[in-house]
């Protein structure tokens, strides 16, 4: 990558601080403000998954205004008064660590991956993928003008056209590629950003907390390389240790049929996700359902020898195939498997979703790296 631009991404300004970044993709909580203060919106959040759609931030003029030059430190000031600005360095609530690890996490990967010659790149639905957007636009149009940027969901398309920056949804992007057979390029995104609900150490992951696995599995096949963003808890030595279940995309008529299978092959309770105070059944950008299945903590890849569904010890190569033989399920939230690059090496009739690399950013403002 070009050293003045990953020196120009970790060292941009901040201009957006976000309590709440998942808030950009359902137009849910926007608590906190930028150098022109956002409104703050209110949310309600589903204990097991939290929604992402947009809303496109509304300005005041005239609010205490956050300068976040340092992200981890920030300094309030007010213009209401042309007396000089009293300044405090109130201390960090657990919500701020947070989204300053996420930040902290999606700006090295941008200085480490992001390059000017890309022409196709991946917006994933994650919540941390807010911060990629923000690192990439603060580059300029002068690096983004050319580029296209290819969402998998309704809010990563919105929070690519509040950035500033041009969408290309996926059927668009085919066409505009071309089909030809003979030709060994059938990954046209250069590279794809997106968060995990967990990580493994195999960098196998969990994802469709947000109810948008199948198009983050979709761009994920169409791109060289996906790499992961994420704060420091989402890291684990096996998937199901902290987050408790599988999302699995269904059809809606099919959902009741999926969740009784679901328990055949030993999944806990397995629960049709449903949204706001009405508990509703969640819609996805597909128009499915989606269940959330819990099952005991995965096994490595590596481990198995240890497979033995029976006692309910699974891989997630070995579950992800089980799940998927269901009739009625469109797509599961396990991302496991073969990356990009070894796509690209055995050819194209394989399944390429995993991360190459994987960033965690942690409460002390320092970045951890797997892969």
């Amino acid at each position: 990558m070009n050293p003045s631009l990953s020196r120009a991404v970790a060292s941009a300004p901040t201009r957006l601080f976000l309590a709440n970044p998942r808030a950009v993709f359902r137009g849910y909580p926007v608590s906190g403000t930028s150098v022109t203060s956002f409104t703050t919106i209110h949310t309600y959040t589903h204990p097991q998954a939290r929604s992402r759609s947009s809303n496109r931030p509304q300005f005041r003029q005239r609010k205490p205004r956050i300068s976040l030059t340092n992200p981890a430190t920030p300094t309030f000031s007010t213009s209401r008064t042309k007396s000089s600005p009293t300044t405090t360095t109130p201390p960090m609530s657990s919500t701020s660590l947070i989204e300053s690890a996420k930040r902290a996490a999606c700006r090295q990967a941008v200085a480490d991956h992001f390059s000017p010659t890309f022409t196709y790149v991946g917006i994933g639905s994650g919540s941390t993928v807010a911060y990629v957007v923000e690192a990439i636009a603060e580059l300029g149009p002068s690096v983004t003008s050319k580029m296209k940027f290819v969402p998998t969901g309704s809010g990563s398309t919105a929070l690519i056209k509040n950035a500033g920056l041009t969408v290309l949804q996926v059927p668009d992007l085919l066409t505009e590629v071309g089909y030809h057979p003979e030709t060994a390029e059938h990954q046209p995104i250069n590279i794809y950003f997106d968060g995990a609900d967990e990580v493994d150490a195999e960098l196998n992951c969990i994802k469709g907390g947000g109810a948008c696995h199948f198009q983050e599995k979709l761009v994920s096949r169409l791109s060289k390389s996906f790499i992961c963003v994420a704060d420091s808890r989402k890291k684990v030595d096996r998937l199901l240790t902290s987050w408790a279940y599988v999302p699995v995309e269904v059809s809606p008529v099919g959902a009741e049929f999926v969740r009784r299978e679901l328990i055949r092959i030993g999944s806990k309770d397995p629960k049709i996700r449903t949204s706001g105070p009405t508990f509703i059944r969640t819609i996805t950008d597909n128009h499915n359902h989606i269940i959330d299945a819990p099952f005991p903590t995965l096994l490595l890849n590596s481990e198995k020898d240890k497979l033995d569904p029976a006692k309910g010890l699974w891989t997630p190569d070995a579950l992800l195939e089980k799940i998927r033989s269901i009739f009625g399920v469109l797509e599961v939230g396990i991302f496991t498997g073969f990356n990009g690059p070894d796509v690209a090496k055995l050819g194209t009739e394989i399944e390429g979703v995993k991360p190459v690399k994987a960033y965690f950013g942690k409460a002390d403002g320092q970045v951890e790296t797997l892969g």
